[in-house]
């Protein structure tokens, strides 16, 4: 057998160096990537190197009187630990997770119907498994209905959906008076705190007060003091602990909410997660988390897990108009206990961009229908 190396920067050009040496009969014994060429080890190409080898003699199979079995085909599990063997390159390992995917996808055994329904779900951003409850609970209803129609699958969703979100509850409330937004940051809490404020003012008649605990953005101060000047609110800037509880001792003598802008940090910083909640420790404190429907539905969640520990009162789920994709909501419902929505934000203005949404409403919201 003859074997040769060949080097070029790209595949296809390597088998034409191949075919034009050893034909169409060639073999490839070896292939990986390479860098080569550069100045002092810089600037080096990637290549791909490939070593082919082409016998001119090879040795012919005797014949067989009897036909030759049809080779049976390869069990699946020993399928998968052979293509863990064989090394791949990206391309081919989107190949081989799309070819995962389809195998997942027969197993689902949707009807047409239920599969559009389905799709829309993970389109939305609503956990895999999850979708596939909600769309399998759907059908079961729609046979013990009798009525097998794309719209009586819809209207089961929807009942599916809403029965989920009856542990969710809905409504901003605050057991006591001093009120902190805390959250990652870039997710809006100054512009929602004074949403919240502009609202109590004007339904409840409360007199309020500002404190800001987020004094490493200077900006983040004189924005919040921009709206204490409009709204006609009195607001301290807070720069440790012992200042803090100090004004929280003596607004509470006159005014009957505190609303407290804490700083937006990394919330995988645990340096930072234990240090807020010594900064958040006073007794009598209602706490709410701000977060932000343009998350990853992991992140979402993982942001919601982290702050639990600091004892959580409810949610504000902001940048509602800067998303298309609700299903955080339906995931956090079902992955946490005693959730509270409190706000949901959809724009800039203040006070307006606030919903005080249904149960109906979120389940439109969640399936896209909601727009």
């Amino acid at each position: 057998m003859k074997i040769k190396k060949y080097k070029a920067p790209s595949m296809p050009e390597v088998m034409k160096q191949v075919r034009k040496d050893f034909g169409t009969d060639a073999v490839i014994l070896q292939s990986r990537q390479i860098k080569s060429g550069g100045v002092l080890g810089l600037f080096k190409k990637n290549y791909i190197e490939v070593v082919a080898g082409y016998d001119p003699d090879p040795v012919k199979p005797a014949k067989k009187a009897a036909m030759k079995k049809e080779a049976p085909a390869p069990k699946k599990e020993n399928l998968q630990e052979d293509l863990a063997d064989v090394p791949h390159s990206k391309e081919m390992e989107q190949v081989y997770n799309l070819l995962a995917a389809q195998s997942r996808q027969l197993q689902l055994k949707f009807t047409p119907d239920e599969q559009l329904v389905y799709d829309r779900l993970i389109t939305r951003e609503v956990l895999p498994d999850i979708a596939l409850d909600i769309v399998k609970e759907a059908a079961n209803m729609i046979v013990s209905s009798k009525e097998d129609t794309a719209q009586t699958l819809k209207q089961m969703v929807h009942e599916s959906i809403e029965k989920r979100l009856e542990n969710l509850q809905l409504g901003f409330s605050y057991p006591y008076k001093v009120i902190q937004f805390v959250g990652p940051t870039g997710v809006g809490k100054t512009t929602t705190i004074a949403k919240i404020a502009a609202q109590m003012q004007l339904t409840e008649n409360k007199r309020i007060a500002f404190i800001t605990l987020d004094t490493y953005r200077i900006a983040a101060v004189e924005q919040l003091k921009t709206y204490a000047k409009i709204l006609h609110i009195p607001v301290q800037v807070a720069y440790n602990k012992q200042e803090y509880r100090q004004y929280i001792e003596q607004l509470q003598q006159d005014y009957d909410v505190i609303l407290v802008d804490t700083a937006g940090r990394n919330y995988r910083d645990e340096a930072y997660l234990t240090d807020l909640v010594d900064w958040v420790n006073p007794n009598e404190v209602t706490n709410y988390l701000v977060l932000s429907m343009t998350a990853k539905p992991k992140d979402f969640l993982d942001i919601y897990g982290k702050f639990a520990a600091i004892g959580i009162h409810g949610l504000i789920l902001t940048k509602f108009d800067e998303t298309e994709q609700y299903g955080n909501i339906l995931n956090a419902v079902s992955t946490y206990d005693d959730i509270r929505i409190g706000f949901i934000t959809n724009g800039q203005d203040v006070p307006e961009d606030m919903i005080h949404p249904t149960f109906s409403q979120l389940s439109h919201y969640i399936t896209g229908e909601g727009q």
